[in-house]
């Protein structure tokens, strides 16, 4: 009887496995009093997708040694890694593992996603590429489609920040205003959106941000075509808008056009071109809006010109703005205020953001109500006399641009004190690493008719003087300068500051180095062969720690202009080297 008992088990509990296995309901068997489990249907199903992201490795990713999976590295936007195989100790020994060229040489702004080895990145005219992390092989690439009158409506050539990567996807915002979703393991195209019209000079450009469900895209265009800033929420699975955020005034009847006088925000700019990031306790996005335009003729549209040259907080599942903080009011200069935000908590308990702005200053910002704790310069800075309530500036008569006259020695340069590319933040040391540029500028205003289409600075002169920079080190708390780490060149690269005290950083001279997180020493440095305008990431594959950066120079702003001289002793390139200590 045993036996018998035993062996009438043994078949449903093989059937109900051969259910599992298959996705195939089997109904009980008659002779058992009871199905199997207590359970009359039992299925499940299951479809191989490697490399899945779910929410929860979203959300935490500020615990994730292992992969990059963010533009900021995590929703904070820290750009911290917890990897600490390479140290201040070893990282001399540190030698380049594999290099892949992107076969196109134009600016390349890109970092790579990391997903469990899986490197995704991108290069300049849209194109994506699907990586092993361990050896550089390309697994899939893809080339959107790009139109061939496009060229003359970009600001800053056919640059690229970066796919986000969502469930089985992979999300990339295109040159043409498109937002395409590619299958993560095929390269497949599974949607593609279009967000707006390129031939009015609008585009895309940076990495999206998946927040709270949806792929959160920015938009560029307002120096070419003064086109209303967008944020834009799209359904992941479909590409279906949920919601759309302007960041200027686009009627009469919206309150803060007010702070146009005489209508100015039809042609007002203030595009959303960077990619922001988010706090899920509060369910904010945090998002920085550029310059008004025309760029340098404020007298044309007097008033605080809302909501250029700000950080917008905003809910996450309406778009409906929260609060701001405006850093550059009526901006004469093209002080973006796109540049990123880094949510900490600082050693006083507050919650705050800290922003380091083109206009040339550092801020800590408390995130619940865009209260200003303190602001102190990242370098030269002659356009303020100082500050009133709340950090708003005051304004030096003789930096504004004139119609009859050259402004001369106006600083910092339009590029920044820092420019778009992003600092880093260290939870071991509290402190804030900011890429800076130390320069000035020329400017000659002039009264310029808006075109659809056309660039819409309105200078007659504009000139940039010598360049420096380098990378400086503040304290998160209350704003004190730390170390500066000094070069001869503006710094044009990303930062990433690591467990193992270490601080990576490329420059124009194709420079790519490792400093130490404490006082700022150059510890090793290699040079890629041509100047770097990326951005550097690090990862874990099988137990070692990889150091990834892009290269290639180029990009907007004024140093482009100087590109001649530096052409001298390097060529164009555009690729990604990975770094990693010997076997």
């Amino acid at each position: 009887m045993t036996t018998h008992a035993s062996s009438r088990m043994a078949v449903p509990r093989a059937l109900a496995a051969l259910t599992l296995s298959l996705g195939v309901a089997l109904p009980a068997l008659a002779e058992d009093p009871e199905p199997p489990l207590g359970v009359n249907v039992l299925e499940a199903s299951f479809k191989w997708r490697p490399n899945y992201v779910s929410e929860d490795m979203l959300l935490h990713a500020d615990k994730d040694a292992n992969n990059w999976l963010h533009y900021g590295k995590d929703y904070q936007a820290t750009r911290f890694s917890q990897l600490r195989q390479i140290t201040q100790e070893n990282v001399g020994k540190l030698v380049p593992k594999w290099n892949l060229s992107f076969g196109v040489t134009d600016a390349q702004d890109s970092q790579t996603t990391v997903v469990n080895g899986r490197i995704y990145v991108t290069a300049s005219q849209n194109k994506v590429f699907s990586i092993d992390g361990e050896t550089g092989r390309i697994i899939w690439k893809y080339e959107h489609p790009l139109p061939g009158d496009i060229g003359p409506r970009l600001c800053c050539e056919a640059v690229n920040r970066g796919v986000a990567v969502f469930k089985n996807m992979v999300y990339m915002a295109t040159l043409d205003s498109h937002v395409v979703a590619l299958d993560n393991t095929t390269g497949r195209v599974v949607w593609d959106v279009k967000l707006g019209d390129y031939t009015t000079g609008e585009i895309y450009t940076s990495m999206p941000l998946v927040a709270n469900g949806k792929i959160v895209v920015g938009n560029s265009g307002s120096d070419v075509g003064a086109n209303v800033g967008k944020i834009t929420a799209l359904d992941p699975d479909t590409g279906k808008m949920i919601w759309q955020r302007h960041t200027r005034p686009i009627s009469a009847d919206d309150p803060v056009a007010k702070t146009w006088k005489d209508g100015s925000w039809k042609t007002g700019g203030a595009s959303a071109w960077l990619t922001g990031n988010y706090d899920p306790k509060t369910n904010t996005i945090f998002w920085g809006v550029g310059n008004p335009t025309p760029d340098f003729d404020p007298r044309v549209r007097e008033g605080d010109n809302l909501y250029s040259n700000s950080t917008l907080a905003l809910d996450a599942d309406t778009g409906e703005i929260k609060h701001h903080f405006q850093y550059t009011p009526n901006g004469a200069w093209d002080y973006d205020g796109n540049n990123e935000t880094i949510l900490i908590d600082d050693e006083k308990g507050r919650k705050v953001w800290l922003h380091a702005d083109r206009n040339g200053h550092l801020y800590s910002i408390n995130r619940d109500s865009s209260k200003c704790n303190w602001v102190v310069p990242i370098a030269r800075v002659n356009w303020v006399t100082g500050f009133k309530d709340n950090c708003r500036p005051v304004v030096n008569p003789d930096k504004v641009p004139a119609y009859d006259k050259v402004v001369t020695d106006i600083a910092p340069i339009l590029d920044g004190g820092k420019e778009w590319h992003p600092a880093a933040y260290s939870p071991l040391t509290k402190l804030l690493y900011v890429p800076f540029i130390d320069s000035s500028m020329d400017i000659q205003a002039k009264q310029m008719e808006w075109k659809s289409g056309e660039w819409f600075l309105a200078s007659k002169v504009l000139k940039a003087n010598p360049y420096t920079g380098g990378v400086k080190a503040f304290n998160a708390t209350t704003g004190e300068l730390v170390w500066t780490r000094p070069q001869s060149t503006p710094a044009t690269s990303g930062l990433v500051s690591t467990a193992g005290g270490l601080v990576f950083s490329g420059d124009a001279e194709g420079w790519f180095s490792a400093l130490r997180d404490d006082t700022g020493e150059t510890l090793w440095r290699f040079n890629v062969g041509t100047g770097i305008h990326g951005n550097p990431t690090t990862y874990n594959v099988h137990g070692k720690q990889y150091v990834a950066i892009v290269y290639g120079p180029g990009g907007g702003s004024l140093w482009p202009l100087v590109y001649g001289e530096l052409f001298k002793h390097q060529n164009r390139g555009g690729g990604m080297i990975v770094f990693a200590l010997p076997d």
